[in-house]
């Protein structure tokens, strides 16, 4: 009678792929494990087999600290950790389900890689939400947790929906369901549940249900638009794709600086095997010139991009974290986006392109940024360098008769820190934000994000208006630029200006995530009522 006493379960649940329905059990655990195998009971009548790790015993690795200062040997302390893998095989389907650190057994390229987070969004209630995890890709990439102290929905978390990947979900079961105590991410389901052990099989087939139902798409549709590819049979074919574009010298392959720096101090660039031979612009054609005839992932892997700075200091960077790189596998689309790779809904990606192409371009003229020759005091002779951003925006308000607003900070309570308005503003009211695009999509995604903040302020912040009013007269520039009261945004076009590429060939050089920031940017503030546009202005070599 006992045993048919039903308990809280907590299980761990992941379900394997169709293709490896008919392997031996043993395959889809991680190689080189010491196990012992169990056969279940046949009065249950389950198709499945029990995996047990064999236990070892370590001691810690802060025990010798401790030992320096114990007067007698330390004995006691010991670690053992238990981990087990049970698998259950269904007419359809199989499940594995691990206890202790038996997460650690399993080969999780085997698995349904969204199994977890979307059985997890189909059972729990949007409503009462816990916490999340984030992967969000802003400036850089970062990892983040949200927690609540009360459940609440998706909204109070305040997620970008263009920016952020939902890596797991944690919260309270939706009204039909069983299950307690749910959370999910990537491959695994976690769940606790009443039950005893031998309706296993019923749960299998819960689960396959409940993966199955489309009810995540009602709040959580957007979590198809990108996921962060972690298989690694499926990151060595794509590598295998990149290695081939870099060894036929392709251009579909670009490279960036995968993080935001200062582009004023930057004098040039130079790779691995050609590394005296610095260059002003940023281009992969560099890189291919100096390639070897037997390219391989091995070179790949072991390159680095260079970057010289005007205080006589070099930065490294790995080759692979800077390389930007969009490719088809398998009718899907994927990109390379500071060493991880990401795969995109096709009509996610379709829909970033349609948007880009309602952006318009601005129809003022600005004058090419050029490369200049700057003396090298320590190698005592002049090398060629790109225009520095400051120089280009100095040069082009003399030459335009723009007022100079690069580098000008004002203060506001609503911003932690003191913000540029613009870099450049014109008398007919358009504020106007310049970016290097060697800086790639950190730099670029930096810049959008400078004039949506700018513009935002402008027009909710009096005191902000204030100041910037201010540095309008300390520029001689007409303070009524700026309103003190009754700002009106539809009398504003933002533009963001990006230096060294050419204007036709603009929208289709911009890295995804880059298309993505932009479009969010331009969706917020025409919104609000701005004109916003976009323009370029090719490099002038140096003659």
């Amino acid at each position: 009678m006992t045993k048919d006493i039903k308990k809280s379960v907590k299980l761990n649940a992941l379900m394997l792929k169709e293709e490896f329905y008919n392997d031996d059990f043993i395959n889809h655990l991680t190689p080189d494990i010491e196990l012992v195998s169990y056969e279940l009971q046949k009065e249950h009548q389950i198709n499945g087999l029990l995996y047990i790790k064999k236990q070892t015993e370590n001691t810690p690795n802060w025990l010798s600290n401790l030992q320096n200062i114990s007067e007698k040997k330390i004995d006691e302390l010991k670690n053992t950790s238990s981990s087990a893998v049970l698998f259950i095989k269904t007419p359809e389907e199989v499940f594995a389900f691990t206890f202790g650190y038996g997460k650690f057994m399993i080969n999780e390229a085997r698995f349904v890689q969204d199994f977890g987070i979307i059985t997890a969004l189909n059972t729990l209630n949007h409503e009462s939400l816990r916490s999340i995890d984030l992967h969000s890709f802003g400036d850089q990439p970062i990892q983040k947790r949200e927690q609540v102290t009360k459940a609440s929905n998706i909204n109070t978390f305040g997620i970008d929906i263009s920016k952020d990947i939902l890596k797991s979900v944690t919260g309270i079961p939706r009204e039909g369901i069983s299950f307690r105590n749910i959370s999910g991410g990537g491959v695994s389901f976690v769940f606790s549940h009443y039950m005893i052990m031998e309706e296993i099989k019923d749960i299998c087939l819960l689960l396959k249900q409940y993966y199955k139902l489309s009810n995540y798409k009602t709040s959580f549709s957007w979590v198809d638009n990108i996921r962060i590819v972690k298989i690694k049979d499926t990151i060595d074919k794509l590598n295998k794709k990149l290695v081939a574009s870099l060894s036929s010298k392709s251009n579909s392959v670009t490279v960036h600086v995968p993080e935001v720096i200062d582009w004023n101090d930057v004098i040039g660039f130079s790779f691995t095997r050609s590394k005296k031979n610095i260059q002003t612009t940023l281009d992969i054609s560099n890189y291919y010139k100096n390639n070897p005839s037997n390219y391989s992932e091995k070179t790949m892997n072991n390159d680095y991009l260079f970057v010289y700075l005007t205080n006589n200091l070099t930065k490294q960077y790995s080759l692979y974290k800077s390389l930007y790189y969009e490719v088809k596998l398998n009718q899907k689309t994927y990109i390379l986006f500071s060493s991880n790779w990401y795969e995109i809904d096709n009509s996610f990606m379709n829909r970033i392109k349609d948007e880009l192409n309602q952006i318009p371009l601005s129809s003022i003229s600005f004058p090419d940024i050029e490369e200049v020759k700057v003396y090298n005091k320590k190698k005592k002779k002049y090398e060629l360098k790109l225009e520095r951003e400051d120089d280009y925006n100095i040069r082009t308000a003399k030459l335009k008769k723009y007022g100079l607003m690069d580098k000008k900070l004002v203060k506001s309570d609503r911003t932690t820190t003191a913000i540029e308005v613009c870099d450049l503003i014109r008398t007919s009211k358009q504020l106007i934000h310049v970016k290097h695009r060697k800086g790639g999509s950190a730099g670029l995604s930096h810049l959008f994000a400078q004039g949506h903040v700018s513009a935002e302020t402008l027009l909710g912040d009096k005191n902000f208006r204030k100041e910037t009013r201010k540095v309008l007269k300390k520029i001689k520039q007409n303070t009524n630029l700026i309103p003190l009261n009754s700002f009106q945004s539809s009398n504003y076009e933002i533009i963001f200006l990006i230096l060294g590429i050419g204007k036709n060939e603009l929208k289709d050089k911009l890295p995804f995530f880059s298309k993505v920031n932009l479009t969010k940017t331009y969706e917020n503030l025409t919104q609000k009522g701005f004109d916003v546009t976009i323009n370029s202005v090719p490099i002038k070599s140096y003659k």
